[in-house]
């Protein structure tokens, strides 16, 4: 065949699986769902949050709670407790049995060292939520106190609270810029992650479909197994982007409001040209990598349901440096964090992530973005392999002594 042809050949396929795919009513009712329902969740969390700013200030201008307390340490002040709605009682145990009954809201008991022992609150149930009013009133109660008693409310402010601060890094010469350049980078994982969850199943079925369907003998006939499979591979990427692409207009939206917030809070954001181009080869090296394993599994098996078990491991080998992903991005030269760098399928998101928060050196980034792309096309030509010999096989699932059988039959046909 030559080259001309089986260029031409390979554009048929794209184009007849790409429309195939995008044709289907499913296809668009599955993109657009998902979008729909986070701009929904969002406005209705938008909603509830409106409504729960209005509650909470609602009762922080109600009036104060009547409570009863006892004070074993004496730092708290009558004058300062009664503004509060407080009474002293001498009988914690009939202030109890009172608040049990019903007969009162809040009883508090101060312990002798506040610092080491517990303040109890006995309370009318007010729910889950609300009972957390009664121990910061407890505790507002004492701060008051305390305040008082020292004449100085900032002083007893800055005991119970530290001080923020404020660091400013210098690397060469010029300010660091710290978290706020670790921003643009991190958009390669998040589109990794996404293009490989709308791309696993679609890439398997797409393979699997024909040997289920036993129409791939067929179609071998007048296409190359390379050709077949590379032109499904493309087509599907392609289907990947185009949901991706619907995706992005609701993100790009949430990004145009949190972009201001997020600038006033950590400054200006910088983009480093160096981190975004290694990011954005890690990306396509990843989910050609990740696309290429989930062809093979479609290779393997003779039908989709048998498919599933397989496509889960494929797809786990891939996200299972999050389990470590703090570990590997604090300790850069620990030999755990060299082989979720450099073994295949964990290189994607490890290196992404270091990229991102800039522990990834120049060399480690160019010796992962060739190892990427060097396993993709070697697990590529390994399914394209598998595919080719397990096309009429319709009842099983490949196994190794198979596998073995097909590579000793090939080397002898190539040796005569």
């Amino acid at each position: 065949m030559s080259r001309r042809a089986a260029g031409g050949r390979l554009r048929t396929v794209i184009v007849f699986e790409f429309v195939r795919a995008i044709k289907k009513p499913s296809f668009w009712i599955g993109t657009l769902a998902l979008p729909l329902l986070i701009a929904v969740v969002g406005l209705l969390v938008g909603v509830g949050n409106a409504a729960g700013v209005n509650s909470l200030a609602a009762s922080g201008t109600a009036a104060k709670i009547p409570f009863t307390y006892v004070d074993h340490s004496g730092l708290v002040s009558e004058r300062v407790a009664a503004r509060w709605g407080g009474t002293p009682t001498a009988d914690a145990d009939a202030a109890v049995e009172r608040v049990r009954t019903g007969h009162a809201e809040l009883f508090i008991e101060y312990p002798r060292v506040p610092t080491t022992g517990t303040i109890a609150v006995t309370a009318k149930d007010d729910g889950l939520f609300g009972n957390a009013k009664y121990s910061s009133l407890a505790t507002s109660v004492l701060d008051a106190s305390i305040a008082a008693r020292v004449g100085n409310a900032e002083a007893v402010r800055v005991l119970q609270a530290e001080p923020a601060t404020d660091v400013t890094a210098y690397a060469d010469g010029e300010v660091a810029p710290g978290w706020a350049a670790v921003v643009p980078p991190l958009i390669f994982p998040a589109a990794f992650f996404a293009l490989v969850l709308l791309l696993a199943a679609r890439m398997v079925t797409v393979v699997v479909e024909e040997k289920e369907n036993r129409i791939s003998e067929m179609i071998l006939t007048t296409l190359d197994a390379t050709v077949l499979v590379r032109g499904k591979v493309i087509a599907m990427l392609l289907v990947g982007l185009v949901q991706l692409a619907v995706f992005l207009v609701p993100a790009l939206g949430t990004v145009g409001l949190v972009l201001p917030i997020l600038t006033t809070t950590v400054g200006p954001i910088p983009v480093d040209p160096w981190r975004m181009l290694v990011g954005a080869l890690l990306l396509v090296g990843g989910v050609l990598l990740a696309s290429s394993m989930f062809v093979a599994v479609g290779a393997a098996v003779p039908t989709i349901k048998e498919a599933s078990a397989l496509q889960s491991v494929a797809l786990f080998s891939v996200i299972i440096p999050l389990y470590a992903v703090v570990f590997v991005l604090t300790n850069p030269t620990s030999p755990v964090t060299q082989l979720f760098t450099y073994f295949p399928t964990f290189t994607p998101v490890t290196a992404m992530l270091r990229n991102a928060v800039g522990t990834l050196t120049p060399l480690e980034s160019a010796v992962c973005v060739v190892e990427l792309y060097v396993a993709a096309f070697l697990i590529l030509q390994f399914a394209v392999f598998l595919f080719r010999h397990s096309v009429a096989q319709y009842g099983s699932k490949v196994s190794l002594g198979q596998m073995r059988g097909w590579w000793s039959s090939r080397n002898r046909s190539a040796d005569e």
